[in-house]
């Protein structure tokens, strides 16, 4: 399996057999830092045999604090919200348990709203808005706010950006 370090953003490439109990002790790679599996769901991305690996055309990259997680084909659904089930976890009282949902769909990737305050979401080159119980083609790099108004340089955003493989 792929975990991708917090602190450095490393590719690591871990033997699932090696990962034991709750809170596992295996050090980055490169930093040596102690990798995060968060119930194994936010940074963990399972790999495919290795004879149907292919690298996907794109990936929309996710930031938050020192949390990074990346959406693709493989990893297609990133929940975002209130509770540690979520693959990011935004502690605020305006953030519903289960908040905004991110899909890669079809080619496309997708905010799909899902609280009770919206999602405020701003893309360069265009003006924010406030989604509310809708999905919302993300088309641009920008920042997502759940339940709460952001701006490009606001501490709290989750930051969109997207990678373009060839």
């Amino acid at each position: 399996m792929i975990v991708y370090c917090e602190e450095c953003g490393f590719k690591n490439i871990i033997d699932e057999t090696v990962i034991k109990g709750p809170r596992p002790q295996i050090p980055c790679q490169k930093c040596g830092d102690f990798l995060r599996f968060y119930g194994r769901k936010a940074i963990v991305l399972q790999t495919p045999p290795p004879e149907k690996i292919e690298a996907p055309r794109s990936s929309l990259i996710l930031k938050y604090g020192k949390v990074v997680v990346i959406v693709n084909a493989t990893n297609a659904r990133v929940e975002i919200g209130r509770q540690k089930s979520n693959d990011i976890q935004v502690i605020n009282n305006r953030v519903s348990r289960t908040h905004a949902i991110i899909e890669y769909k079809n080619g496309k990737y997708y905010l799909s709203d899902q609280s009770s305050n919206g999602t405020y979401l701003l893309m360069e080159g265009r003006q924010g808005v406030t989604v509310k119980k809708k999905d919302v083609l993300l088309t641009a790099k920008g920042v997502i706010g759940p339940g709460y108004k952001v701006d490009f340089k606001s501490p709290d955003a989750i930051h969109i950006l997207f990678d373009q493989n060839p």
